[in-house]
């Protein structure tokens, strides 16, 4: 071969390389960056938030998904953040903070991104759970967890007090308040001393035991006008919990379990102390430290006409900020993330309740009846999520606690409820 052949050779296959080094640098530059913001947890979760984001990466490689992980006060930096105007693509949202941030001025209505993308499947997602974030007919986020609370019971105590299993009931549509109390209070023992060996119950959420006898909490969860603690229904369901604590002496509020077994609610169930308890659906696991095995029941239903089985949710979805300059890398991730295959890894993944009907695979083996959790899905009912919740808790807990206390008759609690509810929406229109 010729020195000028070489020197040809040479020359091309330079330009080759050149020509290859620029497709890759084009092809690098072709990727895009979105930012997700979200309220960081505990280690487990923050390894789901980037193990759920790198799949997403994996399955879409050209989008880069940069976490912004917040610690504390997460509403107070969103909102400094729409004040700076530099809000993050996706914004992780929890159902209590929808009130403050559901306006197009600060988020986009992703019903019209929904009707396109019929991959999503939002009809798999329980209505109590999607209508969380719907304002004015508007959609401003979808659900990415669920976190409905459950009843759990220790199967060893039901079996020495000579009980069949609240999930038996359940399947025939027998878990009623009345069965509760039964098993409660045959659940019950005291040492000679007077000493609880087991409490029967303990009692979390009293709306959810309001909403399982067929009644509401308010009018309207995001913007209440009036409280409805005084309708018969809601009377009924604080007689009941205020009967099966102080005339069965079955229950105990969670915050009193501690003086009367040595245990929280949790750790008293792990310890074989209390024989039904409930928290939210991540907690399970703390739960079945117990020695023992482990049933899932949603709150039984209330004598009431419309008395139900009833779930609280603890509701977090993603929402795309009006901010965002890539709208479609933003839609891409936020419908991956809460669609079939978030849920499908999510439900993998420990502490993670994906918001659609699938089974959960993190529980532990304990676990009798892990098929549950769709059940507890459509079972979900929404706390108020307005903007002046916190107010407005603090009133039913002040009032309810003194019934707790046996300080206040019910009839007279649920009045000066409703009172000083209507008196502050008065003067504080949500």
């Amino acid at each position: 071969m010729t020195s000028s052949a070489w020197k040809y050779r040479l020359v091309a296959v330079t330009c080759l390389l050149v020509i290859l080094s620029l497709c890759a640098v084009t092809g690098m530059s072709a990727q895009r960056t979105i930012e997700y913001i979200y309220l960081a947890g505990i280690e487990a979760s923050e390894q789901a938030q980037a193990a759920i984001t790198a799949a997403f990466e994996a399955d879409n490689p050209d989008i880069k998904v940069e976490r912004i992980r917040v610690q504390t006060n997460y509403q107070d930096r969103l909102v400094a953040l729409i004040a700076s105007g530099t809000v993050p693509d996706v914004i992780s949202l929890d159902m209590n903070y929808i009130m403050s941030f559901g306006d197009e001025r600060f988020l986009y209505d992703l019903r019209p991104l929904v009707q396109q993308t019929p991959s999503l499947q939002i009809n798999r997602i329980a209505p109590p759970i999607l209508d969380t974030y719907t304002v004015d007919g508007k959609l401003f986020a979808i659900p990415s967890l669920a976190n409905p609370s459950v009843y759990v019971f220790n199967t060893d105590l039901f079996e020495q007090a000579g009980l069949g299993y609240p999930t038996e009931l359940y399947r025939r549509d027998a878990w009623t308040w009345d069965a509760f109390r039964e098993m409660a209070r045959k659940l019950t023992r005291k040492a000679p001393d007077g000493r609880y060996e087991v409490k029967g119950a303990s009692i979390h959420l009293p709306r959810t035991w309001v909403f399982s006898n067929g009644g509401v909490e308010f009018d309207d969860v995001k913007r209440p006008t009036r409280s409805f603690y005084d309708s018969e229904e809601s009377l009924q369901a604080i007689q009941f919990l205020h009967s099966l604590i102080w005339e069965d002496d079955a229950a105990a509020m969670y915050t009193a379990l501690n003086a009367q077994i040595g245990a929280n609610d949790v750790m008293g169930f792990a310890q074989g102390k209390v024989g039904m308890a409930t928290r939210w659906f991540s907690s399970v696991p703390d739960f079945c430290l117990v020695a023992s095995n482990v049933g899932m029941v949603p709150y039984p239903k209330g004598p009431g006409p419309e008395g139900r089985y009833a779930t609280d949710l603890g509701t977090f979805g993603l929402s795309i900020s009006k901010e965002t300059r890539d709208l479609e890398s933003a839609w891409r991730f936020v419908s991956y993330i809460t669609g079939p295959k978030g849920a499908e890894f999510s439900a993998k993944q420990p502490g993670r309740t994906p918001p659609r009907p699938i089974l959960v695979t993190w529980l532990p083996q304990s676990i009798i009846n892990p098929e549950i959790y769709p059940d507890l899905l459509v079972s979900g009912t929404s706390r108020v999520v307005s903007i002046n919740r916190l107010d407005l808790q603090r009133v039913i807990d002040s009032e309810l606690g003194a019934v707790w206390r046996n300080e206040v008759e019910p009839r007279t609690a649920v009045s000066e409820i409703v009172r000083r509810i209507e008196a502050f929406l008065k003067d504080n229109p949500q």
